[in-house]
């Protein structure tokens, strides 16, 4: 028995030390952080209240960190690497800490530390520590970190929610440039308890119908007559007064309200239109929002549909607002819910066109039916000469796709002549009519005629719906002959010269989808047509079947138009059959040299400025025409930015970078090239210049320009410039802007930060080499 009951103890005290292992190893889990060494989140927020309690007399702060874009690091580099960044930052935080206070991980990237004491914190302190992170492993990521301060002056306050006070104080630093921390603030505790009470009483607001529907009018341009209205909502609470949309909005988007509230308002219009219907009003649609979350929270598609059939509305009344940033979150779904829509007859507008750096694929992609301009942007490019903007692109855009366009925030005359001009359908703004009671909007209702109401929303012209094909012959006969084959399939343009053949294609930009072109037009026109052809951004894609008539003695003139650039030849008298088989071949050409072109366009653009590469350079040096001489060749380096890079990222050097770019496109003409060469250094050709004063004056105005412009307080942003001139007989080659280059060089030796013309830098090679001579 005795040694069964030894066999027995010994089994006991194998399970009790194994218990014991457990229970140490369960504690230290909760104690501390398996990754980084830290206090866990739950024994952190018991340690600090113990030392808080223990202290009453010693003042304490808590700081919290958080990475920007942390997210974003794992994606690229590894978890490992992300794993061992917040190790850095840990040892490096209980490093500066020390014996002061105890640090702690809330969770992913989120580190925190009571610290005891009231220091004076500096950005520059905040700049360091980060400076030292990047000089770890991961010196080449550029590592941002914000920082969030609560300063305890309530002890009364739960740890748990001191340390959310200390983070929402770094969320806020998220995105500003050089900003590296915040105190949580009575501005910050204001914004706070102001969200809160707008989110507790948002849902009684509702239920009381607080929320008011407001009406922007929406004018034709063709007469400036009433064409429809859009639906904004506004919030007067009885306590809370008025509260801003661009308040409330956001924060219902963040939580999870906004659908509650767009329902409520497309409740309320459709019974205004019902209503407005029966005391015999003209009928006039009206745009309401969609939010993204109505997309993906909400059957959308069925609850319109009921809404309409309730109120026995035809849907094409209700327009529906949809934003660009609905389309970038999930754009399948977005294309598949406005399918639905516009077959049940709902009409789409695209909100906000020209906000955002998706509209066009948006546009591409998604069948709508409106285009609405974003209210900044119309008011940028209505500053624009008519030449340098893009309006007039956009508008001929919704042309060939049979979209209307409307124009929101026109302030003034000016705008909107600007808008006609161009050929805008539609507008609205506070210059028309500022948002408006219902009651106010009706008045306008009862104003119009019995029998008035809204155009279509869509101009319909046939010509929208085919495609043009020009012909480009001496013999009217022939252009007959062609206009009766193909005039079932496309509207034929015709012309017998140079300039009616370009004048046609003005007249219809990108609906022309196809030229046939004699090669026996007078003076050779047709091969200047040719080459203009391919030196035109807008006319490149189309497509050329070249002719000649046969027994002319012209054997060579096939090769010759096919070497100029034309896609296919037929010789004349042709059957139209054969005509309509080579014409069909070659509109294959069109889809396939859009694809080109784009691809082309984008090889050549820098990615950081918009402007050309190196590659875009030499492409564009190669168009250069005689007609564009004289020129004169710059260029440009931005002084230390290297150093900019080492002591405040390479974000802070890319935001150089942009910001030069935007100066030299402010500061030069639409035809002059503009490139980022390599790194800092940016090569341009200005065309047109045939004077060293006037030369050197434009460099002097850019640099200058470009020095006014600082974004770094402790750090002077300069730049130098070299300038050659390129005369009239000359050719633009790499020997001139090598010499461009060394003005440069002389520039930062002898006025750094200004402009030295290639002959100034000579002379003064030409007196330093005699001085040295003469030693």
């Amino acid at each position: 028995m005795m040694p069964q009951k030894k066999i027995l103890i010994v089994e006991d005290n194998d399970i009790n030390r194994e218990m014991l292992r457990e229970k140490l190893s369960e504690q230290y889990q909760f104690k501390y952080d398996r990754l980084t060494g830290l206090y866990s989140k739950e024994f952190f927020y018991q340690k600090a209240q113990e030392i808080l309690e223990q202290n009453p007399e010693k003042p304490y702060h808590i700081i919290c960190s958080d990475i920007e874009n942390f997210k974003l690091f794992n994606d690229l580099l590894g978890v490992a690497a992300g794993d061992q960044l917040l190790c850095e930052i840990a040892r490096e935080g209980k490093d500066y800490i020390g014996d002061r206070g105890i640090c702690g991980r809330l969770g992913a990237d989120r580190l925190m530390c009571l610290c005891e004491g009231k220091p004076e914190y500096t950005e520059e302190m905040f700049r360091n520590f980060t400076n030292r992170i990047n000089s770890l492993s991961v010196k080449e990521n550029n590592v941002v970190i914000k920082w969030g301060i609560y300063e305890i002056t309530d002890r009364t306050v739960p740890v748990e929610q001191m340390c959310d006070r200390a983070f929402l104080a770094a969320e806020r630093m998220k995105g500003q440039y050089r900003k590296n921390f915040a105190y949580y603030d009575d501005e910050l505790r204001s914004k706070l308890l102001r969200e809160q009470a707008i989110t507790e009483a948002m849902e009684s607001a509702l239920e009381k119908e607080q929320f008011a529907i407001y009406l922007q009018p929406k004018y034709s341009l063709d007469g400036e007559t009433l064409a429809g209205a859009e639906a904004l909502v506004r919030w007067n609470h009885p306590e809370l007064g008025f509260i801003s949309p661009g308040e409330f909005i956001p924060l219902f988007e963040k939580n999870g309200f906004i659908p509650q509230l767009d329902q409520y308002v497309w409740e309320k219009v459709c019974a205004l239109l019902e209503a407005w219907k029966k005391k015999g009003y003209p009928v006039f649609p009206v745009a309401v929002n969609v939010s993204r979350a109505d997309v993906y929270q909400i059957d959308i598609v069925d609850v319109l549909g009921k809404m309409v059939q309730k109120y026995h509305l035809s849907p094409a009344n209700l327009h529906l607002e949809i934003t660009e940033s609905a389309y970038t979150e999930n754009a399948n779904q977005i294309i598949r819910t406005v399918d639905q829509l516009r077959e049940h007859g709902f009409v789409i507008e695209m909100d906000d066109f020209g906000s955002g750096y998706s509209s066009l694929n948006m546009l591409n992609q998604m069948k709508l039916d409106i285009l609405k301009l974003d209210m900044k942007f119309i008011q940028s490019e209505i500053s624009k000469p008519l030449e340098q903007g893009i309006l007039r692109f956009i508008v001929g855009l919704a042309r060939w796709m049979n979209l209307s366009v409307v124009a929101e925030g026109v302030e003034s005359r000016e705008q909107l002549e600007r808008l006609r001009e161009i050929g805008c359908d539609y507008a609205q703004g506070d210059f028309l009519s500022r948002p408006m009671p219902v009651q106010e909007f009706e008045k306008l209702l009862e104003a119009q005629p019995v029998n008035a109401e809204a155009k279509p929303h869509k101009k319909v012209h046939d010509s929208l719906h085919r495609r043009c094909m020009i012909v480009v012959d001496e013999d009217a006969e022939y252009r007959k002959e062609v206009r009766r084959i193909f005039g079932g399939q496309f509207d034929v343009v015709e012309a017998d010269d140079m300039r009616s053949t370009f004048s046609g294609i003005a007249d219809n930009g990108s609906t022309i989808s196809m030229m046939i072109l004699s090669m026996t037009l007078p003076e050779q026109e047709s091969f200047r047509i040719l080459e203009l052809l391919g030196e035109s951004k807008e006319a490149w894609r189309i497509p050329v079947l070249a002719t000649a008539p046969q027994g002319k003695g012209l054997p060579a003139i096939e090769e010759m138009a096919l070497r100029k650039g034309a896609d296919d030849f037929t010789w004349k008298p042709h059957a139209p059959f054969s005509l309509k088989k080579r014409v069909s071949r070659l509109l294959g050409l069109t889809t396939y040299r859009e694809r080109e072109r784009q691809l082309q366009d984008e090889a050549c653009k820098d990615y950081l400025t918009e402007i050309y590469n190196r590659r875009g350079f030499h492409t564009a040096l190669a168009a250069v025409r005689k007609e564009d001489l004289p020129v004169a060749i710059y260029v440009f380096d931005l002084d230390d930015l290297k150093k900019v890079n080492d002591n405040y990222g390479h974000d802070a050097g890319d935001l150089i970078i942009q910001s030069f770019g935007k100066i030299l496109r402010s500061h030069t003409r639409e035809g002059d090239i503009l490139s980022r060469y390599g790194g800092d250094e940016f090569v341009v050709i200005l065309k047109h210049i045939d004077s060293k004063e006037i030369a050197l004056k434009k460099g002097e105005e850019i640099c200058n320009a470009f020095h006014e412009w600082q974004v770094l307080e402790e750090t002077k942003v300069a730049c130098s410039a070299g300038i050659v001139l390129c005369g009239g007989e000359e050719k633009i080659s790499a020997e001139l802007i090598d010499r461009a280059d060394q003005a440069l060089y002389r520039a930062k030796e002898t006025n750094k930060g200004g402009c030295c013309l290639w002959e100034d830098a000579d002379v003064v090679h030409e007196r330093n080499q005699k001085d040295f001579e003469g030693q």
